[in-house]
């Protein structure tokens, strides 16, 4: 028995050690993103104030529009009805699924026949490069891209948010997992039973826009540290 507690006990505290170093990670791999997409990758570059308190300073020559502002159609979510779930059709997709900033298909909520499908569809039909963010429930802000063309359908708990060409997806999934986004969030969201953020209020809320080339540099960026981190 003195042999198993001793061992165990150094196996927990590698454990800690391990944790705690997750953690730390997490944090780099936060502070990564969220200086990327509000900074630059230049860092000798003229800054200016973006007026928003939460954002701070952004490049000079960056713009800072509202959500809405940047969208090809109006944020939309998914039906506010419970379908009727079986064991295989179209996916269905809910909150859980989009915790790792992509759509993880093997957490779907269940499966939806294909006639439920095309009439949620006549709401909203997910396009590759949609982004979603969780709008309702404990995990308020988190976001996903789409990267599949397959069929599959959303619920009412995520917003969704088709960019215009003036904005490029994978650095807009990047600023609205930033830790400044999230802190907007955290400002606006409401409580009833539970967080709550309604789609007019993402739509208001403002995000730095860098010219796409740049974009799409500060995305390949970020993807190749967080990779590796």
């Amino acid at each position: 028995a003195a042999f198993l507690d001793h061992e165990t006990a150094k196996m927990d505290t590698l454990i800690d050690k391990q944790q705690q170093l997750i953690e730390l990670l997490k944090e780099k791999r936060q502070a990564v993103i969220s200086h990327a997409v509000t900074k630059g990758l230049d860092p000798d570059v003229p800054m200016k104030d973006s007026g928003v308190e939460w954002l701070g300073e952004v490049p000079e020559h960056w713009k800072v529009l509202a959500i809405k502002k940047i969208v090809s159609t109006p944020i939309t979510d998914g039906p506010h009805e419970t379908p009727n779930f079986i064991e295989e059709g179209v996916s269905f997709i809910s909150a859980e699924a989009i915790s790792s900033g992509v759509i993880d298909f093997s957490k779907q909520r269940a499966c939806i026949s294909i006639k439920d499908h095309i009439r949620f569809s006549e709401k909203y039909k997910p396009h590759l490069y949609d982004i979603y963010m969780v709008k309702s429930g404990a995990t308020t802000g988190v976001s996903a891209i789409v990267e599949t063309i397959n069929d599959f359908n959303i619920w009412s708990p995520l917003a969704a948010i088709r960019c215009s060409e003036i904005a490029f997806p994978y650095f807009v999934l990047y600023f609205l997992r930033s830790q400044q986004f999230l802190t907007a969030i955290e400002l606006n969201w409401s409580f009833g039973t539970q967080q709550n953020i309604g789609m007019g209020v993402i739509g208001n809320i403002y995000i730095s826009c860098p010219p796409i080339k740049e974009a799409i540099m500060i995305s390949d960026h970020i993807r190749q540290k967080c990779s590796k981190i």
